[in-house]
């Protein structure tokens, strides 16, 4: 079983050289610093499974999109009028299947980063404003039930 990790933005992503270079280390002094986010181009064969799926333009592949680092990246790096989509299932073997019951019966997440809100199926929860990222870490921000959105305004 091998997970895949989409993410759609409305302009070109760019992992930050901070992040680029805890990417790159090799040595870490705590093993919760062993972690990595990193994005790449989809490949063709992707492209055309995914097509119609995202409404932002730009997509990739992505890994590490539900540790600390990314939400670091939202935190720090995110800028307002900025959005992202992300998509994650479980097994890429069964990709059509997991997309076929999203379509279906879509279980959307969005996240506003500049308010610091959180909607999913069941309402709108308003996060800590002082501790949201911790608030966010122990939701279901990524799912395969539905594109989790984060937009910042």
């Amino acid at each position: 079983m091998t997970e895949i990790t989409f993410l759609a933005s409305s302009k070109p992503f760019e992992i930050p050289d901070e992040m680029e270079e805890h990417n790159n280390r090799i040595v870490f002094e705590l093993e919760e610093d062993a972690i990595f986010f990193s994005v790449q181009k989809v490949d063709d064969y992707w492209k055309k499974k995914i097509k119609g799926l995202f409404s932002l333009p730009y997509v990739y592949e992505v890994n590490g999109v539900g540790n600390r680092l990314f939400l670091t990246y939202l935190d720090k790096y995110m800028e307002s009028g900025d959005a992202l989509e992300i998509y994650q299932v479980p097994n890429q073997h069964a990709f059509k299947n997991y997309k076929q019951r999203m379509e279906e019966r879509p279980e959307p997440i969005e996240v506003n980063v500049g308010s610091h809100t959180y909607r999913n199926i069941y309402g709108l929860y308003q996060l800590n404003t002082k501790k949201w990222l911790d608030d966010l870490n122990h939701r279901n921000y990524i799912t395969h039930h539905g594109i989790t959105t984060f937009v910042k305004y």
